[in-house]
């Protein structure tokens, strides 16, 4: 749970390489300032705009956020903050892909996003400043328990997001600048093969079984899932199997046996190896490090 509070790039540096940081989420406060050069990284972002209001230009077209509201949209567009207004904050949360099109959000918004679309609030609720200012000191306090409690708030707000109003603005269908247009080619294909993942993780599933749900070839979706993810399917598999088993350890006292089973790991020595690899400690260490 090793969480960043910038995201650095280097020269020539392409949508999705953001120094390896991806994976991990990201929170920090700050007052908006103009960008000289657009960038772009592989999250889904999120910026708060508390009494200021900003420009911005994401993949070539310009977006207007009047004070006062938030927007998500997915940073693997070049985007850049062009001019901003107000002696308010900027909160910027940076949420990795393959843990956003986890939790099970519409559609609808879920594709808006993964096309281009930047979706801004029709307004912010009054405890979304106090709100913010909670999550910034819990993940400073760096414990486990209470950094997987502000992943699940903020899975929670970007839910009421999804349901509430909100407008929406689509670069990629009104710009002219069209050069990531191939970043989303293939994102069908690839949200089929996630949500039959979300579906049948923790089962005993094959990557022939999550390329057959597309009807592609299991090579050629091996390569697609890896270009647009940045990430193998296996690992990908993985990764929902550790969080299904950090859920249980963390919320149950079932035997490590039960839990290895029931996230979908075949055998007992596969979790705790993959779970040591990963975690750089066993599951009993991760249940006793959270004071249970």
């Amino acid at each position: 749970m090793d969480w960043i509070d910038k995201i650095a790039f280097s020269n020539g540096h392409g949508p999705l390489a953001a120094q390896g940081q991806d994976h991990k989420f990201g929170f920090r406060r700050m007052a908006p300032k103009v960008m000289e050069h657009s960038h772009w990284h592989g999250h889904i972002e999120i910026n708060y705009l508390f009494n200021c209001s900003a420009e911005y230009l994401i993949n070539g077209q310009n977006v207007s956020v009047p004070q006062g509201r938030m927007l998500i949209f997915w940073a693997s567009f070049p985007h850049q903050m062009v001019s901003t207004e107000g002696d308010g904050e900027l909160v910027n949360i940076y949420i990795p892909l393959q843990s956003f099109l986890t939790w099970k959000l519409p559609n609808e918004f879920v594709s808006n996003l993964l096309h281009g679309g930047v979706i801004v609030s029709n307004n912010l609720h009054d405890s979304d400043v106090e709100i913010t200012k909670t999550w910034q000191k819990d993940i400073d306090k760096n414990i486990s328990a209470i950094l997987y409690q502000v992943i699940s708030e903020i899975q929670a707000r970007v839910k009421r997001l999804a349901i509430e109003e909100y407008s929406t603005f689509n670069p990629l269908e009104n710009g002219e600048y069209k050069a990531n247009r191939s970043l989303v080619s293939g994102l069908s294909h690839i949200q089929t093969m996630l949500r039959f993942i979300a579906e049948h993780y923790d089962e005993k599933i094959s990557i022939a079984d999550v390329a057959q749900s597309t009807g592609l070839h299991q090579n050629y979706a091996m390569k697609l899932f890896n270009r647009v993810m940045h990430i193998s399917i296996k690992q990908y598999i993985n990764q929902l199997r550790l969080q299904h088993a950090q859920a249980l350890l963390i919320d149950t006292d079932k035997a490590v046996l039960n839990i290895a089973l029931e996230a979908g790991f075949g055998s007992i020595s596969r979790f705790y190896d993959i779970f040591q690899r990963s975690f750089s400690m066993s599951p009993l260490e991760f249940r006793r490090s959270l004071g249970y």
